[in-house]
């Protein structure tokens, strides 16, 4: 099968502020193969982006699970790496990533893409151990067997994403449907294997701080009791590992924890009309 590019780099995006770094980050990232850029958001491309022929812009005012969806099924790469629109992308891990996936994985198997993540863009590498799904106590569940991986920002076959139905859109914030991809990915005989360093470094918001309430009251009130019951059940993932692709039909076309109306009854067309 023919591709249009590469590697398809897909992400939820409201940041329009830090989208020019992102970019000239991933020029660096990934020199050896052709790529694309996927933003999904309610808001405009910045006029000094919008000379690059390799962004693909997708207008939506929904949950960041859905949006997430919406940008995989409209990607053209051989690969789909999700990340987010406040990363900074490290030199040569995207060209690393393809090398080491054609070289030594299957079509099932997914290359965790390391990050690390931190106030201003200062965290530190995690341990190892960090991308075992039982090192976090909220994942140590009847339906999650201990050997089992995480991955939240992952790099795979495009195709095989949307063999398996991709993302569960029932979870309005991506951090549960990241990990409900990858538990079915390794039910269905994937691997997860690791970036041999860390691909990017991210800015991180704690619990409500900065434009992060929305994210933390989705994840924590709704996505988590959700997932929760679901993975109460021994061999969770083995029992739905292919799901709809149109599920984020589902769900609204507007998420209202983070897109308010105004007066006027208007949706906010900016990152500065949020009033973080």
């Amino acid at each position: 099968m023919s591709y249009k590019y590469d590697v398809s780099i897909m992400m939820p995006a409201i940041r329009t502020s830090q989208w020019l770094m992102m970019y000239g980050s991933i020029l660096n990232s990934c020199k050896k193969y052709s790529w694309e850029l996927v933003l999904v958001s309610p808001f405009d491309l910045p006029d000094n982006m919008k000379h690059f022929e390799n962004i693909k812009m997708i207008k939506d005012y929904s949950a960041p699970s859905r949006c997430a969806q919406v940008g995989a099924i409209a990607c053209e790469g051989e690969f789909l790496y999700h990340c987010v629109d406040d990363a900074i992308f490290l030199p040569d891990a995207i060209d690393n990533a393809v090398e080491f996936h054609r070289n030594n994985c299957t079509n099932k198997d997914v290359v965790n893409m390391r990050y690390r993540e931190g106030a201003l863009f200062g965290g530190p590498t995690w341990p190892q151990q960090f991308w075992l799904a039982w090192y976090h106590d909220e994942l140590r569940l009847p339906g999650i067997p201990q050997h089992y991986k995480i991955s939240c920002h992952h790099f795979m076959k495009l195709d095989y994403f949307r063999e398996l139905g991709g993302w569960d859109c029932r979870y309005e914030y991506v951090n549960h449907s990241l990990h409900d991809l990858m538990f079915r990915v390794q039910a269905d005989g994937g691997r997860l294997y690791d970036s041999q360093t860390d691909a990017t470094t991210c800015n991180h918001y704690v619990d409500k701080t900065g434009d992060h309430a929305p994210i933390y009251d989705a994840q924590t009130f709704f996505d988590k009791p959700q997932f929760d019951e679901i993975y109460s059940v021994p061999n969770a993932a083995n029992k739905r590992i292919k799901i709809p692709l149109d599920n984020w039909k589902q769900q609204p076309d507007v998420w209202e924890r983070r897109f308010k109306k105004n007066e006027e009854g208007e949706l906010p067309e900016s990152y500065e009309e949020l009033g973080y």
